[in-house]
């Protein structure tokens, strides 16, 4: 999921990145460059074995060319800073040699921006300011690069969302009260020409997947309101479509329940990076339970 971000926001933001993966691997290593009193110099803080990093978001929406020159404008910008500032910038950095530039965007879609970069890397380096080194470069970097740190940022404890695992007597309760919802689940599977003790193994576990989902967003609606809702008004969106993306007679296998579950699972992780694969992964495979009990997926019969 793209989002919009204004600049503070993608700073604040890839600070946070930055932070997270020098705390586990270089601590006491990245210094931090504020830009309240007199401004930043145009880097938003560098690393202490030479790595410089500028964090910039253009206010959507923009095309891709769009975008890319506001890119390149303020990547052109701020390396003039390091020029214009040299007294400064030489102050700041001490006996720091900077040979790394990243350019933190929100959004990198343009391969003019890296030959834009190549080419100030070798202006910057012409410049022969003190603290560049000679083999300087410039390289465009978005959160994906961060995706560890990302995930680490955003991620809800696994104890808060984790339901207790699905007991025998859970899911024999549950169908004996919700015998009509099985049993259209082993209709539809019978119109593949599953067989019998097929349809009851994979019943079974649908079942099962189904009760954990509805169990882990159940505690998600206490954990991540927010995120709860998103998820539910996701799984009303992906219902609305399935008659159109998979309609019956579309691939009528079990490997059309599978097909689906990863694309779900697959949505779920891009728009809410906090859910961890196997949450994600139980709460699509709980929604195709629901849909196949509840009607909204189905197959043709074999002849």
């Amino acid at each position: 999921m793209t989002r919009a971000w204004n600049g503070r926001e993608w700073q604040d933001y890839c600070i946070m990145l930055l932070q997270k993966r020098y705390v586990a691997s270089s601590p006491h290593s990245l210094q931090l460059v504020p830009d309240r009193n007199q401004g930043d110099l145009g880097i938003e803080a560098f690393s202490l074995d030479g790595v410089a990093y500028q964090c910039y978001a253009a206010e959507e929406p923009l095309t891709a060319q769009a975008r890319y020159v506001k890119q390149r404008d303020k990547l052109t910008t701020d390396l003039g800073k390091l020029r214009s500032n040299k007294r400064d910038m030489s102050k700041l950095l001490g006996n720091v040699e900077l040979h790394r530039y990243v350019f933190l965007v929100h959004r990198h879609d343009s391969r003019q921006l890296i030959s834009h970069a190549s080419a100030k890397s070798s202006e910057v380096v012409g410049w022969e300011l003190p603290f560049v080194h000679p083999g300087f470069q410039i390289v465009i970097e978005t959160d994906d690069d961060y995706a560890a740190e990302r995930e680490a940022l955003h991620a809800i404890p696994a104890p808060l969302v984790e339901p207790p695992e699905v007991t025998e007597d859970d899911r024999w309760t549950w169908s004996e009260g919700n015998s009509d919802l099985r049993n259209t689940a082993y209709a539809k599977l019978e119109k593949i020409g599953t067989s019998p003790g097929t349809i009851d193994s994979a019943i079974e576990s649908l079942t099962k997947q189904y009760l954990k989902g509805e169990n882990t967003l159940e505690r998600l609606r206490t954990a991540s309101p927010e995120v709860h809702r998103g998820v539910i008004a996701a799984r009303a969106q992906r219902e609305d479509l399935l008659a159109l993306e998979y309609p019956p007679g579309f691939n009528d296998t079990q490997g059309k329940l599978v097909e689906i579950s990863r694309e779900f699972a697959k949505a779920l992780r891009t728009d809410f990076p906090m859910l961890s694969d196997s949450t994600a992964g139980m709460l699509a495979w709980s929604a195709v339970a629901d849909w196949l009990m509840r009607c909204p997926l189905d197959f043709e019969a074999i002849p």
